[in-house]
């Protein structure tokens, strides 16, 4: 699942955060959700990646955005979301056009309280 290679890069960034603060415990990480990205996917990767870390017991409150793209081909416009990804291609249903969508931005981090 791509939610969790990108989970994990945020988790090792938050970590390290945490590292250089010396902070030993989080209460509350605030990020925005693509339309992308499936919630139960996203909160299971980021519950299992925090185990046993200052972020375990952090509050995750997560905003969501739309993800919207417009076929280069067709001129086709609609609002993503994981049901219309194969792997990290979309394909438009209006004329086959495949297009890579690049994730990265869509999942993004907003603050972390300690």
């Amino acid at each position: 699942m791509h939610e969790y290679s990108i989970v994990q890069e945020l988790v090792e960034k938050l970590l390290a955060e945490c590292a250089v603060k010396k902070v030993t415990a989080v209460g509350e990480i605030q990020i925005r959700r693509g339309s992308t990205f499936a919630d139960e996917s996203l909160q299971q990767a980021f519950q299992i990646m925090t185990e046993n870390t200052p972020l375990e017991n952090a509050q995750l409150n997560i905003d969501d955005f739309d993800i919207e793209n417009k076929c280069r081909s067709c001129g086709y416009t609609q609002v993503l979301t994981p049901d219309d990804l194969i792997g990290n291609l979309y394909v438009c249903p209006e004329c086959g056009e495949a297009t890579e969508i690049d994730e990265r931005n869509g999942l993004q981090f907003i603050k972390m309280t300690f």
